[in-house]
Parts: structure tokens; sequence; C-alpha cells
């Protein structure tokens, strides 16, 4: 640590002799690009954090330090217009460069309207993807999952509000390893990182084997709805609305070094902010409501707030409102400049957000079960940048963030499994259980109070060295995550069966969360370096960066590099190493205690005060002190060719995970003393006595592992035209292939079902489980735009071309055992074929493959987008509009067993602004 604090001092306090002290100025005036007016109170950035503010004339100025790098990149942004991004090149015998500036509307009357989403050139990552605002007005998409439907790799799919939508990058895989994915996504919004590791709205995962919800899955019309509260997953996108989103970078590769906790990619989302005009939709889409408003105020020269508000109503079935999922959300963003220079830049962001999934009791229901999730959400956060030039920086952010929510899962039904024993005992040993009724309403509840605090500060110095431009930035980061709520609040005397003799929630016990006191803490260091120059008379981008965390107690190094060559002014390789690390959840690390009932003594006579239920509880302790962060390493190579109206990307990725999260399953034996019952007597508790003898009673031990290994491989090519004037159209093409493995370690365990006391094998033990899947899809674009009527038409083919599933084979020989005092007994590999051990064979699996379907098909949708005048907009969508949906039928029987596509779905959306 002590090295890196002294390269960052060398690196800053010798840039004086970088460049000759010397200041640029860059002024200029904004107007409108139709109405050739002045455009005030519009925010101009020179590379990442310099600020300005254009005055009630439109007028902007910008000072710069001659120690910046050579080329400057402006991006002058105001809400309702189209953000403009000019590169300038400062000469060393100009001091002053004057540059007027000319903004169109965000309408479809701009000269060109992007439907697709699009290379990000001006990303650290070299395979990273943007989504502007026209790009986010087209996609009449009701929240961010729906909108990173169009980033390659992804399936447009007919919207579904009724379950957490969660993302994976670049894999194939399904099950525990696709929530690791997920999980290891991280989410930043206006500088403001958000996580799922606060969530522990989920059944205890060592009791249950997985990490699932409260309420699981549930079944309406033929449909099967998740929980939304995804626990060990990704941050639900249903939350987050896309109204007031000005811009969306995805980063599927590398990112930058100043990014922390995560492994498998990023999502950065900017919000509108300032002045902007009021701008009101309304969107209908079978059952789903979508309504929003935003207005931005000039309260002053110095001062804005931008307003907006949301609101989202969604069933999955016009007919009725049984399932139901509801958003409510909004927010200020309140913005200043301070100081007689305006060197000071301060946005102050409050949001409110509540979700509510609800699934209604229904007479028709048999279960007359009722689920809901319900969810509340408070945001903090604020963002100061300082325009301070010194000897060790330009300018400086401080960014201060507090999340924080009330989270209630909620299970309520009617069983009928007749007359049971059950305990609710809290210790470890034996104690008297009770027997509930046979039939009664039982409930199940979780509270959780989630919160996250995060802090960071950024600094960045730009110099030039021997005609080569560095970017120099460093800074430091700090998140806490905790839960204060109730936890898991249900009566253990009352538990909710699925059948007579099978509990849906096992042995599971009530938990406190304030009592446990869940929390994790995280601190890191970056210093990353831009690097701009040629090489053999080319040029080329390269960044470097160096990321080191604490991650509870455990020290990690992530170094991070993207480079970029420009082989000739058409055509630039790219390639990029990392390596990153996801922190655990508190679900992993604070997952509750485990709880095995054994029963010792059964007796029910017809009457509760005569019978007797003697059970020995036994009582795991949870340890999560072996558990270590996510680890990720990703590699890519490319190129990207660029000529006239045409350019192509292509991209290989090879991206390893490591010590991913899963639930580990352990069988030890467990010394239980024996009791016999002596006397029944009446309107008493029977009379009983232990016998003096102890038997081994196998009993199995969870506990969260770092037991998951996922290995991902494949290619991305992206092929685009700009706009073909003589036609008004563009064309886009996306093609993936992804193919991954999965192996989980964790040893399998099988109890023999004729064992008898005296046999020298109870259990045998087998190798862990792998797995492998890859696809291949793509998506091609039509989109067709006459900016004189202000009509925009996009006409997308979906191509499912490849997917398959192969299964390893998996041997009959046991690799141990575990003896009749349930101790383990490795087998030498040498031995394992002996018929010595054949009793311990299993079913021999075959390695299989298989793809499905057997052939590729496809879909196409079409989006309509129309102005109606200035400031009124009509939009409409359909997907699947041809209604293809091919049947996949079984291989063996020629049964059917699904339709390939979804059915038909159309949308319209009403957009106002003045």
């Amino acid at each position: 640590m002590g090295k890196l604090l002294r390269i960052i001092l060398i690196l800053t306090l010798s840039s004086s002799s970088f460049a000759i002290a010397q200041q640029y100025t860059i002024r200029g005036q904004i107007t409108d690009a139709k109405s050739k007016e002045t455009l005030p109170f519009v925010t101009v950035m020179a590379g990442q954090n310099v600020y300005a503010l254009a005055d009630e004339n439109g007028r902007y100025e910008l000072k710069i330090s001659a120690t910046s790098a050579r080329n400057i990149t402006l991006t002058v942004r105001l809400v309702g217009k189209r953000t403009e991004r000019i590169e300038l090149t400062l000469n060393p015998s100009q001091n002053v460069i004057t540059r007027d500036i000319t903004l169109q509307d965000n309408d479809n009357y701009m000269s060109e309207v992007v439907v697709t989403a699009e290379r990000d050139d001006e990303n650290v990552s070299v395979s990273a993807f943007k989504l502007d605002k026209d790009v986010i007005d087209q996609s009449q998409a009701n929240s961010l999952g729906e909108l990173l439907q169009l980033i390659p790799g992804q399936e447009i799919r007919n919207p579904d509000l009724q379950s957490a939508q969660a993302i994976n990058f670049r894999s194939a895989n399904t099950g525990q390893s696709s929530l690791n994915n997920s999980f290891g996504i991280s989410i930043v919004m206006n500088d403001n990182q958000l996580n799922n590791n606060s969530n522990m709205q989920g059944r205890n995962p060592i009791q249950t084997g997985g990490f699932n919800s409260l309420g699981g899955s549930n079944s309406f019309r033929s449909s099967s709805f998740e929980g939304g509260e995804n626990p060990g997953g990704g941050f639900d996108l249903r939350q987050i609305s896309v109204g007031n989103i000005e811009k969306v970078e995805v980063i599927q590769g590398v990112a930058s070094a100043k990014y922390g906790d995560m492994s498998n990619g990023a999502i950065i989302i900017e919000t509108s902010a300032g002045q902007a005009p009021l701008n009101f939709s309304l969107r209908q889409a079978r059952a789903d409501q979508n309504f929003q408003l935003s207005k931005g105020f000039q309260l002053s020269e110095r001062h804005s707030i931008f307003a907006n508000i949301d609101y989202l109503n969604s069933r999955p079935d016009l007919r009725d409102a049984v399932k139901s999922f509801n958003r409510v959300g909004g927010g200020l963003m309140w913005s200043a400049f301070i100081g007689s220079g305006k060197l000071i830049k301060n946005t102050l962001d409050l949001k409110y957000n509540t979700t509510l999934d609800d699934f209604r009791i229904d007479p028709d229901f048999a279960t007359e079960r009722r689920v809901l999730y319900e969810r509340r959400g408070q945001t903090v956060s604020n963002r100061t940048y300082f325009n301070l030039e010194t000897p060790i920086f330009d300018n400086f952010k401080t960014v201060f963030s507090y999340n924080g929510g009330y989270d209630y899962s909620f299970v309520e039904q009617f069983v009928n499994p007749g007359v049971l024993p059950v305990t609710g005992f809290l210790g470890e040993g034996v104690n008297e259980g009770t027997f509930h009724p046979s039939s009664y309403r039982t409930t199940r509840a979780i509270e959780g109070k989630p919160v996250n605090i995060s802090a960071r500060l950024d600094f960045s110095k730009a110099l030039v060295y021997k005609n080569t431009d560095h970017n120099i930035s460093y800074g430091f980061t700090y998140n806490f995550n905790g839960n204060y709520g109730e936890g898991r609040v249900f009566d253990p005397l009352r538990p909710l069966r699925t059948s007579g003799v099978v509990s849906q929630f096992g042995n599971e016990r009530p938990l406190s969360y304030r009592e446990i006191n869940p929390f994790l803490e995280q601190f890191g260091f970056y210093i990353e370096d831009g690097i701009k120059g040629e090489f053999l008379n080319k040029g080329y981008n390269l960044n470097l960066g160096l990321r080191v965390d604490n991650q509870f107690n455990n020290w990690s190094f992530s170094p991070r590099i993207n480079s970029r060559y420009n082989v000739n002014e058409n055509l630039t390789l790219t390639g990029a190493f990392g390596i990153s690390y996801k922190a655990p959840g508190l679900i992993h690390l604070f997952p509750g205690p485990q709880f095995q009932d054994i029963p010792l003594i059964n007796f029910f006579n017809g009457r509760e005060i005569e019978s007797l239920y003697l059970v020995y509880t036994y009582q795991r302790p949870n340890d999560a002190s072996q558990v270590r962060p996510m680890q990720a390493y990703q590699r890519e190579i490319g190129a990207y060719f660029k000529k006239g109206l045409f350019n192509v990307s292509v991209t290989a990725f090879l991206n390893e995970n490591k010590n991913g999260f899963s639930v580990n399953t352990n069988r030890v034996g467990l010394d239980v003393p024996q009791y016999e019952l002596v006397e029944v007597r009446e309107n008493q508790r029977p009379i009983y006595q232990p016998t003096g003898e102890v038997r081994i009673v196998p009993v199995t031990e969870r506990q969260v592992v770092n037991g998951n290994y996922d290995r991902s491989y494949g290619f991305e090519v992206v092929a685009a035209t700009k706009k073909i004037e003589a036609i008004n159209t563009s064309f886009s093409l996306n093609l993936s292939y992804y193919d991954s493995y999965y192996f989980n370690d964790n040893l399998q365990y099988l109890e023999r079902t004729n064992f008898q006391p005296g046999d020298p094998f109870w259990f045998g033990v087998y190798s862990g489980t792998q797995s492998q899947g890859g696809n291949a899809n793509g998506l091609f674009t039509i989109n067709h735009h006459i900016s004189k009527l202000g009509l925009v038409m996009a006409l997308r083919g979906q191509v499912f071309i490849y997917n398959y599933q192969r299964s390893f084979p998996s041997t009959d020989r046991a690799v141990g055992y575990l003896n009749g005092n349930m101790e383990f007994v490795e087998i030498p590999e040498s031995e394992r074929d002996s018929p010595f051990y054949d009793i311990l064979s299993r079913t021999e699996q075959q390695g299989n493959y298989f793809r499905r379907p057997e052939f590729t098909y496809f879909n196409a949708h079409f989006n309509l987008s129309k102005n109606l005048g200035k400031g009124i907009r009509f939009s409409f969508f359909a997907n699947n509009f041809l209604n293809i949906r091919p049947e996949l039928l079984d291989p063996i029987t020629g049964t059917f067993l699904s339709f390939l596509n979804q059915d038909p779905y159309f949308g319209l959306e009403l957009r106002f602004t003045y």
C-alpha cells in the first residue's frame, strides 16, 4: 500500500516538469438549431469533471490548464435537447478557443434517430455499449430491465413485471451460476452504487439448500411467477424506471479501476438534471399502465431543480387482478454552481420508490394462498465537483450516498395436513414438542430494513509528457451494508405445510436481524492512467489501472488493462484484461442457524394433553468465516472497422468466475439418546424415561461456501450503418455466441437404502457436478426515419441460431464413504474400481448432448414513433407481430412440449413535451 501511495505522489508532484504553465480558455455561445435563439443555462463539460454553465444569453466559458491532454471532448447537455459531443484539439499557440454550438430538439425531427445500442468509444472499457436518450425514448420500456434487452447478447421478450428482473452478461449458464453472474453486476446511478448486498428477504439458505424467496413460485392461469425478492441475486431492475434517464453505459468487459465490488460488468446510469421542459407520458400495453411526469426549473443563474414522478400498474391478465405489480416513485435533483468563478458544482439527489408484488387470495384457488412482497426505498446522494487546480490534481469529486429501505415479504395460506407433531425449541437437546390442529390458517413474514451507505473521493490530473497524454485518476471508496429489520417472523408451531408429512419450510426457526446485527464493510483505493500516444507512427489508447480492496478483512488486488491501437484511420485493434472481486451479501454471511428435529417419541391418542412428542433438536450455528469474495478473470480481444457509412466490430472473450457462492451439503453423525414411554395417564402428559442407549443419527449440515466455478467464452459481432439519406434508412446487426461451463466441487452423499447396523458402508460419497451449455442469437434492425415527417419505423428480426446443453458422464464409483460411525473414509483412486466397493455403485449417468430445438427459428418485432407536431409524439410497438410460434416437440415421442416464441404483444405511448 505504501508503494502505491508513493507512486501517486511521484506522478502528481512532478507534474510541473511535464508542461509549461499555461491556461486555455474555451468560450462560445449555444443556440437552438431550428429557431437560432440562444439557449440559457446549458451544461458544458470538458473531459470528466470540468463543468461550466451557460449564462442567460447562452454564453459559456471554460478554463483548462495547459498540462491537460492535447485533445479535449466537450459534452454539451440540456434536457430535451440532443447531447452533443465535440472533439477539440488544443494548440499551444492559441490560448483562446472560440466554439459556438447548436443543439437539436430530442425528437423525431432530428437529422438522425438511433434505436439500437451503439459502441461507446469514449468509455475506458473497450467493449462498452451506450443507450442515449433517443434510444431510451424509442424503446417504450417500463423498466431498466426491458431497456437492456437492446444490448448485444440479450433477447427481446414481452414485458413481464410479475417477477424480479435481473440480467446476465456473456453467459449461457443457469441456476446458481446465473444467480452469481447477476449478483456480480454493478449498477451505478449518478455515482451512487446500487447493489443487492443488504437484501435478506429469503428463507434460510442453509436450511433449504438454496437462495429462495419466501413465497417461491406461484402459478396463475398456466403461468408461473417467482417472488420479487431475488435474495443472493442481482438488483431487481423493475425498481428503476427509464423516464428520466439520459444515458446508460453497459460494460460487459473490463471496467475502469474506479469501480469495485463487482465481478461481471457494470451498468452506469445518468439521469436528467437542470432546466428541462415539462414532459408527460402515458403508456399502455395489455394490462400494463405507466405514467411519467417530469420538469426542470431554473431557479436562478446558479440554481436549478429537476423533479419527476413515475407510476406503474401491471397485471399478467386483463381479466382480473389476482396477481399484480405496482411501482410508485419520484425524485428531486438540485444543482448549484458555487463561488465567484462557478468552480464548484454541487448536486443533491433525493429519490423515493415503492414497489408491491401482490398475489391475492382467490376463492377459486383450492389453497387460498396469498403472497406479497413490498419494498420502499429512499435515496439521498450528494456529489460535489471542485475545479481547483493544484500540483497534485486538476479537479476532484466527492460523493456521499445513503440508500435505505423497508422490505416486507408475506405468505398466508390455509392448510389442512391433519394433526402432526411440531416443536419451536430454539436451543439444542431433548425437548417436548406439541401437536398442531388438523387445519389452520398460517402466515410467514420477513421484515427487512436494508441500509447501504457509501462514500467516494476521486481526483484527476491531466499531463502531457513527450508527446504522450496522461489522464491520471486516483481515489478512495467506502461502502457499508446492514439490515436492521425484524427478520423472519412466524409461529414455528403453525408450520406452512404442503403435504401431510413434508413441511415446505422444514425445521426453520424465526430469526431477528436486529439481534444478529448483520453488516458488511468495504473500502478500497485505485489509481488509473489513461494514456494516449503513438507507437510506430500509429495512435493508441492504453488504460492501466490497479484497484486494492478490503472486503470483510480480505485484501484483493485488481489490475485492469484496456487498450486500443489504430492500425490506420479505419481499423482499430482492441484488447483487455482484468481481475475483479465481488463481496458476498448479507444473505451469504448471515443466513442464521440451522435446525433439525429428530423424533424420539411420537405418541398421539387423540387428546393433546395425554399425548407426547419428544424430540431431539440439533442446532448448527452459522459459520461464514471461510466465505471469501467471488473472483472474476476477464480477457478479450477485438477489432473495430469504420469507413464511410459502415462500421463493424468483432470481440472475442474468455471469462472465468472462481469462488462462486453456493450451499454445500454435508452428512455427519450425531449421538442421540434414546427414550421410552413408561406410562400413559388420564388428562396428564405421559411419563417417559431414558433407556440408557445412544444411537447414531445422520444429520444434514449445510454451509454457504465458495464452491462454484464457471468459465464462459464466445464472441460478439456488431455491424451498423449510419442513416443512408437516399432511402432514409439505417441498418444494424448484432450476433453473439456464448459457451459456458459450470463445475461445483461440493461432494454428493447417497444413503444406502438397505443399510443395516454393522455394515461397513452407510453413505456413498461422490464427486461434484458439472455441466455445459451454449447459444447463438442474432438481432437485425432496419430503422426507417423520415426526419421531415417526424416518423421513425423500426423492424427488428430476431434469430435463434443455436442452443444446446451438455451433461457430463458421472461415474457409478464412489470417491469415499461414511461408515457405520458416520466417519468419512476416502477410497484411493487406484482402488475405486475394486469389486469390494460395488455395493456403493449408483446409477451411472452417460454424458449427453442435446440441441433444443434442433432447428433455427425467427421472431419479428415492430416499433413506430410519430411526432404529431412539435411537443406531441405517438408511439406503438408490436412484439411477434407476425405470430411466429414454432412448436417444440419431444424428439422421441413427438408430443408437443411448448411454443418457442411468446404470443403477440402490443402497446402504445403518448408523450407530451412543453
